[in-house]
């Protein structure tokens, strides 16, 4: 994997979940609104992951078969 990538996947959700840590220590959340932004943090921060990777995953799919159709007409 590439270091830009790793860091596109880190970055955000640690900012989110750093945030969300902060907050709680200081007794700026708490109760039921904690609980809702923890469980809002975790949703985000998963979406944000999964299209980072998503991207990713069908950019490399798109390299790889324009490679093998090069390779294919080549061949013929």
């Amino acid at each position: 994997m590439k270091a830009e990538f790793i860091l596109k996947v880190v970055i955000p959700p640690f900012i989110i979940f750093a945030l969300l840590v902060w907050l709680t220590a200081e007794n700026y959340i708490s109760g039921w609104v904690m609980y809702l932004l923890w469980v809002i943090g975790f949703v985000v921060a998963n979406i944000i992951v999964t299209k980072i990777s998503t991207r990713w995953s069908i950019q490399r799919m798109r390299e790889k078969r324009a490679k093998e159709e090069k390779n294919n007409d080549k061949s013929n």
